[in-house]
């Protein structure tokens, strides 16, 4: 009897060691670096960065920049990744046509060991929104194990979890000086107040370096079914164009259906096709291949502008019009802005800017 209580202590250690053992040697040894201030969290998450790296390597607009900037982080990228531009995962990359917010969405749906995803793949709340809202499990690269045993290999075969931990320190320090930015301005209070929505997870700041000064709006569902409202936004902006990204991507999440709406008139439709038309190299260089786009990008402007404007001074909302207007091509958003002054000043008749739609419809067929 008692031979058999110490065969069960030696077991009951044994499978203690084991599992330690486990954990110290898995090659998953990196974690999300974060912080969090009210309803805001400031984000390097190792799956989302891993992805935008396998942008880069291979070739994917728009992380296939030159580091004009010398941006030590990208030549340690460059430097350390080098040898694996030519793996399994990187051809696969190419096949399945990823680029643009396509790389980190994916990396947001990564369970933390990647041998799988957050959701289940049958789960009708996983829906693929750089696909159009496809639903993932009709996407060959989420459904098939191919793309994603391609993804966990590069992890492990890279040591990319050193590669992170080793920056460590450089992504705490770089979040800490943006969550001090978050801090000082009540952005999600605005945000619930002018859309007339609550937002029930908190918003999610990916930061950076890797895509060119470009911004991403990103939104998923978690398994409750809540959305879950992402911003990839470039590292190294100052404090005014930090806080102008930040309400520009996490407007998207709210105009999309407001701009779809307003694109069925065929008035305003062909407002913006000669719109387009008209600065057709200028959009195309920025990414953006149709009058749509431009539509949808100068109604969230003009709803950023209204955040803007509340912490800004009028001076410097004059440089970010200029440069709206003269580099952006946004023609029609001062005068947009301008005119949503009427739905915030009448928030008893409008409790949601969806309730205010037909009023900008109107205004913007008269736009010229």
């Amino acid at each position: 009897m008692k031979l058999s209580k110490v065969y069960i202590v030696l077991i009951f250690l044994s499978l203690i060691f084991f599992s330690c053992k486990s954990k110290n040697d898995s090659p998953f040894s990196a974690k999300p670096v974060e912080m969090e201030t009210g309803k805001i969290k400031v984000v390097i998450d190792p799956n989302v960065e891993m992805m935008m790296i396998l942008g880069r390597l291979s070739g994917a607009s728009p992380y296939n920049f030159e580091n004009e900037w010398e941006i030590p982080y990208i030549d340690d990228i460059d430097k350390y990744f080098n040898d694996f531009k030519n793996e399994p995962v990187i051809l696969q990359t190419r096949k399945n046509n990823l680029n643009h917010a396509k790389f980190p969405e994916y990396g947001i749906y990564l369970n933390q060991d990647i041998s799988g995803y957050k959701l289940d793949i049958d789960n009708k709340n996983f829906i693929v929104q750089t696909a159009v809202n496809v639903q993932a499990k009709k996407i060959p690269y989420y459904a098939g194990q191919e793309y994603i045993n391609s993804v966990r290999d590069f992890r492990i075969k890279s040591n990319f979890d050193d590669f992170f931990v080793n920056h460590e320190h450089e992504y705490e320090q770089l979040i800490d000086g943006y969550i001090k930015i978050v801090e000082n301005y009540n952005f999600s209070k605005w945000l619930e107040v002018f859309y007339g929505t609550k937002t029930k997870e908190s918003l999610v700041i990916h930061l950076t370096y890797l895509t060119n000064r470009g911004n991403f709006s990103i939104t998923t569902k978690n398994k409750k079914g809540n959305d879950e409202l992402h911003a990839v936004i470039v590292a190294g902006s100052d404090k005014n164009s930090f806080l102008w990204e930040m309400s520009h991507e996490y407007s998207h999440c709210f105009t999309i259906k407001i701009s779809e709406q307003l694109y069925k008139n065929k008035k305003i439709e062909k407002l913006f096709n000669k719109l387009f038309n008209t600065y057709n190299s200028i959009y195309r260089k920025r990414g953006y291949d149709s009058a749509f786009l431009i539509l949808n990008e100068t109604i969230t402007q003009a709803c950023a502008n209204k955040y803007l404007e509340t912490i800004l001074s009028p001076s410097e909302m004059e440089e970010i019009n200029i440069e709206i207007i003269d580099d952006q091509k946004w023609i029609y958003t001062p005068q947009i802005a301008e005119f949503l002054d009427n739905y915030e000043n009448n928030r008893k008749k409008y409790k949601t800017l969806d309730d205010f739609v037909p009023e900008l419809e109107k205004f913007i067929e008269g736009l010229e």
